[in-house]
């Protein structure tokens, strides 16, 4: 391993020759520390058509030396987060860079060229500055709205939310994603403010399903019907002749009119005693709705 680090300093050292300066330079100024691992060849083996990938095919020496590498790379004691643009990465957002650089070894023809590495690495920042973004908006509106919320909050309060915290969201985005291709920045900008509008149509809709006046129709116009039935013939009963034939008339229809329904209110009330209750504590939220009207100033995690 000593004779790999002279191998290094020779490599990066000045030279009088001017070839791949520029490169040289690039990768000093790039990474804070750089260390190289050489590995011997795994033997004629494997550049055998008919090789089929077996471990035990390859030269003793040069697994031997794969191992103490991987030790060496994956040591929890010298594990550090790899650091890009002063921000420490993730393990989801490093997940995100290495299959961007695995992609452009698919194809194992060649050596990817400096640019297309220069564009991998500034399309997985920009992956990354969307999950990121995304989440953020996500934990934000799940405390304001999500499933686990259980009060109301007003349709135009919850609009003026979703733009707060998507305007912080675009704040981190734009704090990430700045180097690369400007078009692959706008194209993840797009992506993310489509994710976020998609996102606010779910919250938009769980919190439609808490509003306390919801649903509520089903169940006053069969009461209004009755309480209308029985205070016509209420009057028909106390204001008519007892000899007119309409009006006896009016008064039994009103009265069957007001046992139908009572005795559909019964059922309902027989059958769906839960949604009853629910109906009930709905009413209750509507009342203190209308009287204080803060509507969903207070919210719960």
């Amino acid at each position: 391993e000593k004779e790999m680090e002279k191998y290094l300093e020779k490599v990066v050292a000045e030279r009088d020759a001017k070839d791949l300066k520029e490169t040289r330079e690039q990768i000093l100024g790039c990474f804070e520390k750089i260390t190289c691992y050489g590995l011997p060849h795994p033997g004629m083996a494997v550049t055998k058509k008919k090789y089929d990938g077996q471990v035990s095919q390859m030269d003793e020496e040069f697994l031997l030396l794969l191992d103490r590498y991987c030790a060496r790379v994956f040591d929890f004691e010298k594990l550090t987060p790899k650091i890009i643009h002063d921000r420490q990465l993730t393990a989801v957002e490093l997940g995100s860079y290495i299959k961007a650089y695995a992609a452009l070894f698919d194809s194992g023809a060649k050596f990817p060229e400096a640019a297309t590495l220069l564009d991998a690495t500034a399309q997985a920042n920009n992956t990354n500055a969307v999950q990121l973004s995304i989440m953020e908006y996500k934990d934000e509106m799940d405390r304001i709205a999500g499933p686990k919320c259980s009060n109301y909050v007003k349709p135009d309060e919850l609009e003026d939310l979703h733009r707060s915290v998507m305007t912080k969201s675009l704040h981190q985005f734009k704090s990430i994603a700045n180097f690369g291709n400007q078009r692959s920045i706008e194209s993840a900008r797009e992506k993310l403010l489509n994710e976020m509008g998609e996102s606010f149509v779910v919250y938009n809709s769980l919190n439609e399903g808490r509003n306390p006046l919801a649903g509520l129709e089903i169940y006053f116009f069969p009461a209004i019907i009755a309480f209308g039935s029985y205070l016509l013939r209420f009057l028909a009963d106390n204001t008519c002749s007892s000899w007119s034939t309409y009006c006896r008339k009016s008064s039994d229809f009103f009265g069957h009119m007001f046992a139908v329904v009572f005795c559909f209110i019964l059922i309902i009330a027989a059958t769906k005693a839960k949604q009853i209750s629910e109906v009930w504590a709905r009413i209750k939220k509507a009342i203190d709705l209308m009287m204080d009207g803060g509507g969903g100033k207070k919210k719960k995690d």
